[in-house]
C-alpha cells in the first residue's frame, strides 16, 4: 500500500535576479507565503440576506522570511530607504547599515523576483513559489540573550505585474506555458 507524500521541511529564498540576487538560505521558525482573497457578496431586496452572486474584489499574497544571520550586506537588500557601507580590508574590514526614517519611499519601484524553493533532495520546480513582483520591508527584532538567536522579519509583498495581465504570484514551475 503506497503512503501519502505530504511536504514538509525548510526553503531558501531567492530575491532578485542576476548578479544583484540575494539568497536568505539560513532562517529561524520558517518561512511562510499567504494568500488572501477579497470578495463583495451581492444582496438584492427580493431574496433578503441571501447571497445571489459574488464578486472578486481583489488578492494579496506575502511571504515572511525569519532570517537568522546577521548579515548586514544581504539585511541591505531588503531594507528599503538603507545604505550599505564597507571599508578597509580583511581581516578588519568595517560594516555599516544606515537606515533611513523618511517618508515617501516606492517599494513597486525597488520590488524584484522571489522564488521561495523546498530544500528537499526531492523537490523540483513545480514546487516553488514565486512572486514576480516583491516589495521587500526588513523588520529586526534582536533579543540579546543566551537563549534566543537575532532574527530579522523580512516581509515580502506582492505586486500585481501589469505587463503580465495583473500576475501576483505563481505556484510551481513558472516556465511551464499555455499551449
Amino acid at each position: 500500500m503506497a503512503g501519502i507524500n505530504v511536504p514538509i521541511g525548510p526553503a531558501i529564498v531567492e530575491f532578485g535576479t542576476g548578479a544583484t540576487m540575494v539568497t536568505f538560505d539560513i532562517t529561524k521558525g520558517g518561512i511562510t507565503f499567504a494568500a488572501s482573497t477579497s470578495t463583495q457578496d451581492v444582496k438584492v431586496d427580493q431574496y433578503g440576506e441571501t447571497t445571489v452572486k459574488s464578486v472578486l474584489k481583489g488578492r494579496t499574497a506575502n511571504a515572511t522570511v525569519p532570517f537568522a544571520l546577521h548579515d548586514l550586506k544581504k539585511l541591505s537588500a531588503v531594507m528599503p530607504n538603507s545604505t550599505y557601507v564597507e571599508t578597509g580590508t580583511a581581516p578588519n574590514i568595517k560594516k555599516k547599515l544606515s537606515v533611513s526614517g523618511s517618508a515617501g519611499f516606492d517599494m513597486l519601484a525597488a520590488a524584484k523576483k522571489l522564488v521561495i524553493k523546498p530544500t528537499d533532495p526531492s523537490a523540483t520546480a513545480n514546487d516553488w513559489v514565486t512572486i514576480p513582483l516583491a516589495g521587500a520591508i526588513t523588520d529586526p527584532e534582536y533579543t540579546y540573550n543566551s537563549d534566543n538567536e537575532r532574527v530579522a522579519k523580512i516581509t515580502f509583498v506582492a505586486y500585481p505585474d501589469i505587463a503580465k495581465n495583473g500576475e501576483l504570484f505563481i505556484l510551481g514551475d513558472e516556465t511551464a506555458v499555455t499551449t
